[in-house]
């Protein structure tokens, strides 16, 4: 029985996407709790921090979306081992990349909604 070696970039894939969701959560709790605090304080300057929290998890998903891709790609040529994380790597970048766009989207919604009514609310004012 030989062994293969195993697929390091499936592995690096699996652990992007982990960490990418274990960072998206901690700034979810660091924005509900300690960047309340801090935005009162420091008049904004958390806000800082807290797009930066942001922008990370999303760069590492797409890192382990490109990893995850290669490294099936050489799972699927050489028939090496590493295959389900590979796998689950892809699946919690993927998921976290869609949540991401998804609440993006929501956000923009809002936006053009709260946009909408103003406009609308100088053409048509409500009558007092």
């Amino acid at each position: 029985m030989i062994l293969q070696p195993k697929n390091k970039l499936a592995t690096t894939s699996l652990i992007l996407g982990l960490a990418g969701w274990g960072l998206y959560i901690l700034q979810w709790c660091f924005d509900l709790s300690i960047g309340l605090l801090l935005s009162a304080v420091t008049a904004g300057a958390s806000a800082v921090c807290s797009t930066v929290l942001d922008i990370i998890p999303f760069l590492l998903w797409l890192v382990g979306i490109t990893f995850g891709h290669v490294a099936l790609g050489q799972i699927n040529q050489n028939k090496g081992v590493g295959l389900s994380r590979a796998i689950w790597g892809l699946v919690l970048s993927y998921s976290g990349l869609l949540f991401t766009l998804i609440l993006f989207v929501g956000i923009l919604l809002l936006i053009g909604t709260g946009i909408g009514v103003g406009v609308l609310n100088k053409v048509y004012p409500f009558i007092k």
